[in-house]
């Protein structure tokens, strides 16, 4: 009698103990449904979040660079370096200004004594400077060879003193008419400092056609060509006919 008891009371505690498990293989047929709604607001929020991001990485691309940012990186084209033009004389080879200036108004003896005043002036020159030309050549022409100081602009605010600028000058004059010729340039050099050689003067035609130190002689063709043509602007202004008034004219 006690072993059919001891029996019995074994039995109910075993089913006792098995029926949630047995109810938790029935109920869950899907796995992990019981305790994670994929059909939840919540669920379906995450899911969401995460597929957008796992997609925006899998588009991301650390080399891939775009084309502002090229640009940006791109460096800047290295132009060549233009030299000036000279006006040459291909006949004669050598740098030449010269223009024919019209005046109908003047006339070459007039002319002439204008550009005798602003040469004594501005070259610091004498009466007998003139006085073989005048007696050879009846007041029509002017020929002689000058110097400027030579003044190498090598920026806009310094320029460098690197000697006289020579040149030939050659005024022709007739009624209503005049003509200017200034070639045969020539860079004299400042007196060298001891122990340097260098050479006396160069004429310019070399810097043209130098191949080395290509920008310093250019720098100093420019410096020329500055020089000349601000001469020839004092030229044209100090031989055109001056304006007369009539003082009845009222």
């Amino acid at each position: 009698m006690n072993i059919k008891i001891v029996t019995m009371l074994g039995l109910g505690a075993f089913l006792l103990t098995s029926t949630p498990l047995f109810a938790q293989n029935e109920d869950d047929a899907n796995g992990y449904d019981n305790y994670y709604d994929y059909d939840s607001p919540d669920s379906s929020a995450t899911d969401s979040g995460y597929d957008e991001g796992y997609d925006n990485y899998d588009n991301y691309d650390p080399y891939a660079s775009s084309n502002s940012s090229s640009d940006q990186t791109k460096k800047p084209e290295k132009k060549p370096y233009v030299r000036i033009e000279m006006p040459y004389d291909t006949i004669t080879e050598l740098i030449t200004y010269t223009e024919v200036v019209v005046q109908d108004e003047s006339y070459y003896d007039s002319l002439y004594w204008r550009a005798k005043r602003f040469l004594i002036g501005q070259f610091e020159l004498k009466d007998k400077d003139f006085k073989e030309a005048e007696e050879k050549n009846n007041m029509e022409k002017i020929i002689m060879t000058l110097q400027l100081p030579y003044e190498l602009k090598k920026n806009k605010y310094v320029t460098e003193n690197v000697g006289k600028l020579e040149f030939k000058l050659a005024l022709r004059f007739k009624d209503g008419k005049y003509k200017y010729d200034i070639d045969h340039l020539k860079h004299n050099m400042p007196v060298a400092a001891a122990g340097k050689n260098q050479p006396e003067y160069v004429y310019l035609e070399y810097y043209m056609r130098a191949e080395r130190n290509i920008i310093y002689h250019d720098q100093l063709l420019r410096s020329a060509n500055r020089i000349l043509n601000k001469l020839i602007v004092d030229i044209k202004k100090a031989l055109k006919e001056p304006v007369l008034i009539d003082e009845d004219d009222w």
